[in-house]
């Protein structure tokens, strides 16, 4: 198998079976020569430099603009490729200018309008080429896409580099969500994506080169100009030439040519505000002058390049920025190489589930049939035919994505326990999501167990949701469990943004929300009679599973508050159910049981409250909770003493290791000791409110496999 990157066996194979131009175009850009050789193939043109293919840099620039933009009058569906070293603008300015043979005549008005509004940039890189959109039109860009996949491009070697939201939308309708480059979220991950996105221009300098075409210079890489300067004269002017020295064409240099937004060709990375444009491209400037009129001489040139360093140093944000090992340089520079800077995000990537899902490669479905995409997984392949097979009378699947959520750093993409399924049909005008998840363990008898627990808990009324057992075959430990449920809508219990416990007041601004407050201490209530229900308790860690994520918070619109408030709690996970070791039905073992429950659930309390106690009181909390506790598990009790008989006498067919009917009889003569012990219930809970300390210890919450 050829171990040539696809895109030069591409180029290649362009070279092969295209029409050479006679002639050869030469042009110098930055003040270094450039040659260019043409191709003609069928109606598109291939322009490459010369010895492209031989020299393959790191990440080759290509243009791909369609013809009739570049001609006046001119018909077709033709294209123009180019392939350069160096930045776009190395084929981007012979090219709008007409010294590309017959390819372009763009008068000067308007070939701002075309670079920006017509021409597709990218870079080829080891696995294909990276398209980005900036600010071109989403069609424009797709339609230099299919041109690619037209000419035998696979779907996975043309990647869209910018996530941009009308690129996100676009291909999520398409079911190739996967084809944006997903977001890193570990630092191994970020530090890939930096070292991947490293390129010279011209000179010796090395950049971070963003989606946005943004060159970023770092502080130790400016600093290496003064070793420049004292070792390799020549090397440093030809680098200081990049920096500053103004083209031919009347364009300004490269530290003040505007990319995005308010930054520059090549930008001095983690400079505060103005100062890079206001203070320190001046200095370089001034000193690239003196030193082409012979004002300065070599000698006095490291002095003022020590200020200017200096500046810089002085200059930035944060002094951690200043090395490019630190943690604050990585997921710095990583927002800019994604254009993430310029979205609005937090500082960090959050632990959050939305934040930690990858798509993958499933179908793109067209007129309700299926196309395959190469790369998807036999898992894949089982939820494509599960969802197929959910459909109604008429109904067609429009688009499905399936993603995988990231949980652990050591787990490859692909190999994670959970994944989410978003997909639209013709019967539905917005799309719904699913959870397909792994079991714990292999094989048929846990996964009955794991079905039994759910669904017998349901008909008591727990808020689990409908879960699907399925079955599946990976080719190595044979048949593999999981199940499908519904994603549960709302925010999981510790990932609630302060914003959701405030509102806006015309006469006072931003004010804390009490009523919020305590609304969402009401279903900590609730969901706090459901886990001492179902006996939620992990035995290996000796500890009561609550709190940590697994609740999820529903919000919706209040007509008296005219704002969102939570309004409802799902449990999305089944592990631990049933997990209370000791079975014995007596007072004894209850008390420990009770006690345990009761202090946990105190815990979580206390700590959510003292995040809020400046808008309620914690006998507030405190009431609200008791009051969604006492509510929840009186309705439990109601459901199951009116079937009591049914609910007594059910014993599935679950193998015995499990001993599911000795747990699931306790926990029913428990739930009955909740409804009659309640007062002594709330007396160990006040208790150990009481107890816990002011500022109780910050909650576990494992909150990034929820939903």
């Amino acid at each position: 198998m050829s171990t040539t990157p696809f895109a030069y066996r591409f180029i290649n194979r362009v070279r092969l079976e295209a029409r050479i131009r006679e002639e050869m175009v030469a042009h110098i850009s930055g003040g270094h020569p450039h040659q260019f050789v043409a191709y003609d193939w069928g109606p598109d043109t291939f322009v490459f430099e010369r010895d492209i293919w031989r020299l393959r840099p790191q990440r080759a620039s290509v243009l791909i603009v369609p013809k009739t933009r570049l001609v006046k009058g001119m018909s077709g569906s033709g294209y123009v490729m180019t392939v350069t070293s160096g930045n776009h603008s190395v084929a981007a300015i012979p090219l709008l200018n007409g010294k590309f043979w017959n390819l372009g005549q763009v008068p000067k008005r308007r070939q701002s309008e075309v670079m920006t509004s017509w021409v597709v940039c990218g870079n080829l890189v080891d696995s294909g080429v990276e398209l980005s959109q900036r600010v071109v039109d989403i069609r424009v860009l797709h339609a230099a896409d299919e041109w690619l996949h037209s000419l035998g491009w696979p779907l996975h070697t043309v990647v869209i580099a910018d996530r941009v939201d009308t690129a996100m939308e676009f291909y999520r309708s398409l079911g190739q969500e996967w084809r944006i480059k997903p977001l890193a979220w570990t630092r191994d991950e970020m530090e890939l994506a930096l070292r991947a996105s490293r390129a010279r221009i011209q000179s010796a300098l090395v950049y971070y080169h963003s989606v946005k075409g943004v060159h970023l210079l770092s502080f130790s890489e400016f600093s290496r100009l003064t070793d420049l300067a004292a070792h390799d004269f020549t090397a440093f002017m030809v680098a200081l030439d990049e920096l500053v020295k103004p083209p031919e064409n009347d364009r300004p240099c490269a530290m003040r040519d505007p990319r995005f937004r308010n930054h520059h060709e090549i930008e001095l990375f983690g400079v505060h505000g103005d100062k890079g444009i206001g203070q320190i491209v001046p200095m370089i400037e001034q000193l690239h002058r003196d030193l082409a009129s012979g004002a300065c001489t070599r000698d006095d040139c490291l002095p003022r390049l020590a200020r200017i360093t200096n500046a810089f140093r002085h200059a930035l944000e944060n002094p951690g920025l200043a090395d490019e090992q630190s943690d604050i340089f990585i997921g710095s520079v990583y927002k800019h190489l994604t254009g993430e800077i310029y979205r609005g995000t937090q500082d960090q990537i959050a632990p959050a589930f939305d934040d930690r899902k990858t798509a993958l490669p499933g179908a793109t479905y067209i007129g309700g049939k299926a196309e395959t995409h190469p790369g998807a997984d036999n898992r894949t392949l089982a939820i494509l035919n599960y969802v197929q097979n959910q459909l109604s009378h008429g109904e067609r699947i429009e688009y499905i994505n399936i993603y995988e959520l990231r949980t652990d750093d050591h787990l490859p993409l692909g190999k994670g326990p959970t994944r989410e399924i978003d997909f639209k049909t013709n019967r539905r005008p917005v799309g719904m999501r699913l959870i397909e998840k792994s079991l714990a363990q292999h094989g048929t008898d846990y996964a009955n167990y794991t079905l039994v627990r759910v669904q017998a808990f349901q008909s008591l009324g727990v808020a689990y949701g409908d879960h699907h057992l399925l079955s599946r075959h990976d080719g190595q430990s044979g048949e593999v469990h999981y199940f499908v449920r519904q994603r549960y809508a709302g925010h999981a219990f510790g990932s609630i943004s302060p914003n959701r416990f405030q509102r806006t007041d015309c006469e006072h601004g931003v004010i804390d929300f009490p009523e919020a407050v305590l609304a969402l201490a009401a279903l900590l209530g609730n969901a706090a009679a459901q886990s001492l229900a179902v006996k939620r308790y992990a035995p290996s860690e000796r500890r009561v599973r609550f709190g940590d994520g697994r609740e999820i918070i529903e919000f919706g619109f209040n007509v008296k508050h005219r704002s969102e408030m939570p309004v409802g709690v799902r449990l999305c996970s089944v592990r631990g159910t049933l997990g209370w070791p000791d079975l014995d039905q007596t007072q004894e073992n209850l008390d420990n049981c009770f006690d345990a429950y009761m202090l946990a659930f105190a815990t979580v309390l206390k700590a959510f409250w003292s995040e809020h106690s400046v808008a309620v009181t914690l006998r507030e909390a405190r009431d609200y909770f008791i009051d969604g506790f006492v509510e929840s598990t009186r309705a439990l009790y109601w459901n199951y003493t009116s079937r009591r008989e049914a609910f007594d006498a059910f014993d599935p067919d679950v193998r015995r290791t499990f001993r599911f009917q000795k747990k699931w009889r306790f926990a029913l003569w428990a739930l009955e000791k909740q409804q009659t012990q309640m007062p002594e219930l709330i007396e160990r809970f006040d208790r150990f409110l009481q107890e816990l300390p002011e500022t109780p210890p910050a909650s576990t919450s494992d909150n990034h496999d929820n939903a």
